[in-house]
Formats: structure tokens, C-alpha cells, sequence
């Protein structure tokens, strides 16, 4: 069965924890690892001016814990899924983040949590074709 590392376990330290229990369900059923969860303004800022996010500091849900405060643990997380052979991850292979996807769902519906995902942003189920900005790795929590 498949485990967290330990760099995906201290990534999580600072992730809502309901966020960790989606994870460690999902971990369970498919490898995957954690990129991000919490981000300060410097590291949010400059995802940011980089392209991966559309969001500034403090806008993102990465920013912001369950109360709307600007401290960990954030309510977004980043993940991809993680072969044992190299490429780990193949951020080109939009079948096994769209397949990771469906863990996610699938746990966070188990455990009655709301669940945004970043390859269907307007949760109308046509995922990928009508998004303007794919981030298929991003799962954020909604009340």
C-alpha cells in the first residue's frame, strides 16, 4: 500500500485537517504526493508571478485557514500523483490527475466534506474542456 513521504507528511503539517483526512484516504488507494499546502505572501506571490496561480497573497485558498485568517493550516492543497520509476511525476499526463481526481471526490463525499477541484472550477461536471485556467493537482476545501 502506498505512504506518504517525508516530505509530504511535513507539507501536510501545516493543512487543514480534513484536507489530511481526504489525503490519508485517498493515499490509500493511489501514490500520490503533496506539493504545497500553506503559503505565506512570499511563496504565494511568486507561484503567482510565475503563472501556476491566478491568485496574490491573500487570496488563495492556500492562504487561508477554515476561519478566513491569513495563518496554517491553509485550506488548499497540491498534489500529483507519484511513479515508482522515473519521471515521479509526469505533469503531462492529465489521465492520472483527472483518475486521482476521483479518489478525491470519492473520499472527500465519504467523510461529508466539500471538495473544489482545479480541473473543474465551476463544479458543473464538464471538467477540463470549459475551464479557463487547468490546475489539475489543486483541491480546495468548500463549506
Amino acid at each position: 500500500m502506498p505512504s506518504f513521504g517525508r516530505a509530504s507528511r511535513e507539507r501536510l503539517d501545516d493543512v487543514d485537517p480534513r484536507l489530511v483526512q481526504i489525503c490519508e484516504e485517498v493515499i490509500k488507494v493511489r501514490d500520490f504526493t503533496i506539493v504545497s499546502g500553506f503559503r505565506g505572501k512570499d511563496k504565494q506571490n511568486a507561484i503567482f508571478e510565475s503563472g501556476a496561480s491566478k491568485k496574490q497573497w491573500p487570496n488563495s485558498k492556500h492562504n487561508k485557514n477554515a476561519t478566513g485568517g491569513l495563518s496554517p493550516p491553509g485550506c488548499a492543497v497540491d498534489v500529483a500523483p507519484w511513479f515508482a520509476e522515473e519521471p515521479h511525476i509526469r505533469w503531462d499526463d492529465d489521465n492520472e490527475f483527472i483518475y486521482l481526481a476521483g479518489a478525491f471526490h470519492q473520499a472527500a463525499s465519504s467523510l461529508g466534506y466539500g471538495l473544489r477541484w482545479g480541473g473543474n472550477w465551476d463544479q458543473d461536471d464538464d471538467v477540463i474542456d470549459d475551464q479557463t485556467f487547468q490546475d489539475l493537482g489543486h483541491y480546495e476545501l468548500i463549506e
